[in-house]
């Protein structure tokens, strides 16, 4: 799940290559996506020349409270790939684990890797450390529901 304007910044681009990498070994992985912007058809094209177009979902932007806690409700993982950083505040509320990388500062205070932790961070631009944070999360559900239920605490 990601939620945000759709901005170069924000590396939806680099979360899509992502999943057609886990696609290779993790038949149920999708991308949701909420919110729009000026790379939307770029990052629509991406997932189409990947062959991921059947695993990204665009949303558009999701501004009623309650349809955005539905969706962030069915998702098993929050994935900031580039800038931002109030959307995991959103997401925590609703239980998910975080994926993000050290860029804004606001992540430091709210994401914490280790067995208590509620999230876990990649190395900023890397698609291989990125592929590898979330499949550690994802891997394990009986760790991921931890760190979720860690992210309420939180």
């Amino acid at each position: 799940m990601h939620v945000g304007r759709l901005v170069e910044w924000k590396r939806v681009d680099l979360l899509i290559r992502a999943v057609e990498k886990l696609a290779r070994d993790l038949r149920d992985v999708e991308l949701i996506v909420a919110g729009y912007g000026p790379e939307e058809a770029r990052l629509r094209a991406l997932a189409n020349e990947l062959g991921v177009e059947e695993r990204v979902r665009f949303l558009g932007g999701v501004y009623d409270p309650m349809e955005l806690g539905r969706v962030l409700l069915a998702s098993s993982v929050y994935v900031l790939a580039g800038m931002g950083g109030l959307s995991i505040n959103d997401a925590m509320c609703f239980g998910l684990p975080i994926v993000c990388s050290v860029c804004d500062g606001t992540e430091k205070i709210l994401v914490r890797e280790g067995d208590d932790g509620n999230g876990a961070y990649f190395e900023a631009g890397d698609l291989g450390s990125l592929v590898d944070r979330i499949r550690f999360v994802v891997s394990d559900s009986d760790r991921r529901r931890r760190m979720g239920a860690r992210s309420t605490e939180i």
